[in-house]
């Protein structure tokens, strides 16, 4: 008999299936719930990285890298008279500065019940 191989990724998404059930299950339906209200892919992706950072316990930090990007990006953009993909990645930038602050408050909510 042929042993059949499995990707990297199959096996990354066979093992999130067996380990966290319920987080797969979640981000399975934000992707359904993204395609639902028609939102781009990229969003649909950004919302998926929100779910997972709360899930996973992503550092704000790592949350504020993108956002610092699309920041400098935008007046980049604009200089180029890309106005619309400014716009855009205006948007984006304030998703991720959302969800950086959110996290961040939540880390120093963790923070404060280890020392108590």
């Amino acid at each position: 008999m042929k042993k059949i191989e499995i990707s990297p990724i199959e096996s990354w998404f066979v093992s999130l299936w067996k380990e966290k059930k319920l987080h797969a299950i979640f981000m399975i339906l934000g992707v359904i719930m993204g395609a639902f209200f028609q939102w781009d892919l990229v969003e649909i992706f950004i919302f998926f990285i929100f779910l997972w950072s709360i899930m996973e316990k992503v550092p704000s930090r790592m949350l504020a890298i993108p956002a610092l990007i699309f920041l400098c990006a935008t007046p980049l953009l604009l200089v180029f008279e890309r106005e619309d993909q400014a716009e855009a990645y205006a948007v984006y930038a304030y998703y991720f500065l959302v969800m950086a602050v959110i996290r961040a408050v939540s880390e120093l909510r963790e923070d404060e019940k280890m020392k108590v």
